[in-house]
């Protein structure tokens, strides 16, 4: 879903709430290449220094852009042009049916109805839409359109930021549209799951199109807490033992059953998003699962997920189809989950021009 602010640009900026990570990437030969990638993680003492929140949006445009400049000057990187990625929990996500009508009469049809599911007065919001052409609707005389509403104040937020850094803001895309595309490439529907630093995003997509937004309020933030406060270690501490010991059988038995009922509400919330969406969608089937954010490379996961959804789950690879040196092969591997949301939002503006 797309906000847009003119053409397409090379430099996808992904504004988390624990980070800041951007990918700049250019067309040649018909082939979209990498030019070049950045992150700023601030230790975790001071990650209040990236107050970006779960639930709401309250940070300094200063201090943000100040961040990006930093992320600019030391990866090199030269394109004025832009996309901003927008949170998730700041948006209102719904599908509606319309009655089959003529292309002039949908947008007023669509403000009327977004009445009845924006739980904020209309006038206080950007309202965009797609239109998904299913089949089984188009049967039944009806259009299907995925609605989606962000508050005209946290636009407002981002175009300041784009402002003050003296870059051209292309467009604003919400994080799980992004993603979407630079993960979803097959027919679908496939399942995302991003652990984030403070929420855990969940998003279905078939043929293409977004079907289903949920967040929760799960992240890895609680999973290291947990180990930090039961083991009584530092969060330090407790942050490393998660991302080297994770779920695997072997190592400390003391982590694991830490873990693993932080890890369950997740599994939880996806079993509510599949159900959800198979109660409207019976004929379909999930097709895999992809785990993104940083946690998707905790170990012994991915295994973890298959054994209890009993579908095929996979790490987040966003840098499959993009051409880059040989020699940063293993490195984007193992950041590849962390970068999904910067490589989708760049990824968007060379597709939009095929």
């Amino acid at each position: 879903m797309v906000f847009g602010f003119g053409m397409p640009s090379v430099l996808g900026i992904d504004i988390g709430t624990t980070s800041i990570k951007m990918v700049e990437l250019q067309q040649e030969k018909g082939r979209i290449k990498l030019k070049n990638y950045g992150e700023y993680i601030p230790p975790s003492s001071k990650r209040e220094l990236l107050p970006v929140e779960s639930g709401f949006v309250s940070f300094f445009e200063e201090g943000i852009a100040t961040i990006i400049k930093e992320i600019i000057r030391e990866a090199k990187i030269k394109t004025k042009d832009l996309v901003l990625s927008l949170p998730v929990f700041s948006s209102f996500f719904t599908l509606i049916e319309l009655p089959l009508m003529e292309p002039k009469e949908i947008p007023a049809a669509i403000r009327f109805q977004a009445y009845q599911y924006i739980p904020v007065p209309i006038e206080e919001v950007v309202l965009n839409w797609v239109i998904i052409e299913e089949r089984e609707a188009l049967l039944e005389n009806k259009i299907q359109v995925l609605l989606v509403a962000v508050p005209k104040d946290i636009i407002e937020k981002y175009i300041k930021i784009a402002k003050i850094l003296g870059c051209n803001l292309k467009s604003l895309e919400i994080e799980s549209f992004a993603e979407a595309r630079a993960l979803a490439r097959e027919g679908g529907p496939i399942l995302i799951v991003n652990i984030g630093g403070r929420t855990t995003n969940i998003t279905i997509v078939d043929n293409d199109f977004v079907r289903l937004c949920h967040n929760l309020d799960v992240s890895s933030f609680d999973l290291t807490n947990a180990l930090s406060k039961r083991m009584n270690i530092s969060f330090e501490r407790a942050e490393e033992i998660r991302k080297t010991k994770g779920l695997l059988k072997e190592t400390d038995t003391l982590v694991t059953p830490i873990l693993v009922p932080v890890i369950d509400k997740i599994i939880f919330g996806v079993e509510e998003g599949i159900n959800a969406y198979l109660s409207k969608n019976p004929q379909k089937k999930i097709q895999k699962i992809i785990l993104s954010g940083g946690v998707a490379n905790m170990p012994g996961l991915t295994d973890y997920f298959t054994s209890r959804l009993a579908i095929k789950v996979e790490r987040a690879n966003p840098f499959s189809e993009i051409l880059y040196p040989p020699v940063l092969h293993e490195t984007l591997e193992a950041i590849g989950p962390s970068f999904s949301v910067a490589v989708g939002l760049a990824l968007r503006e060379f597709l939009e021009k095929k």
